[in-house]
């Protein structure tokens, strides 16, 4: 039986996973009297975000070795094309498409911050330690 290897990027991508889970029932917006929480605020991002923090937790957990539908995907990978589009997605809401009059709380930017250290703890930076190339020829068409 062979032992699962985590290292500091597992750790991060799980803490930020478990984090952006929580941030969605914090109080997002405030309008008046009225606080509304991730859930409350979006119609489908917040079941986005809900996602990639499960994959990010499931990479941590398992060490990103079980592939999902194809040997090559990574829980891993997953977790950190979740992690990049949910920031990306964030990053776009909170200047752009926050609700009018609202003011931006506490859990907006805590779900930035943890979306951050999902797709940066799930990233595989490998490939810029080694010198490898950062796109390696696949062996389909070789010519000599």
């Amino acid at each position: 039986m062979t032992s699962i290897r985590r290292g500091p990027g597992h750790l991060i991508c799980g803490f930020g996973g478990a984090l952006l889970i929580i941030s969605l029932f914090l109080p997002w917006a405030s309008a008046g009297d009225v606080d509304r929480s991730g859930w409350e605020l979006w119609t489908m991002a917040d079941v986005f975000l809900l996602l990639a923090g499960l994959a990010a937790i499931g990479a941590a957990v398992t060490g990103g070795r079980f592939g999902l539908f194809r040997p090559d995907l990574s829980l891993n990978g997953a977790a950190d094309l979740l992690g990049v589009v949910a920031t990306i997605l964030l990053a776009w809401l909170i200047p752009f498409d926050f609700p009018e009059g609202a003011s931006r709380e506490i859990g907006v930017f805590v779900a930035l911050a943890s979306a951050m250290a999902v797709a940066g703890g799930a990233g595989d930076y490998g490939t810029l330690r080694r010198g490898d190339p950062l796109f390696p020829p696949t062996g389909g068409d070789e010519r000599s």
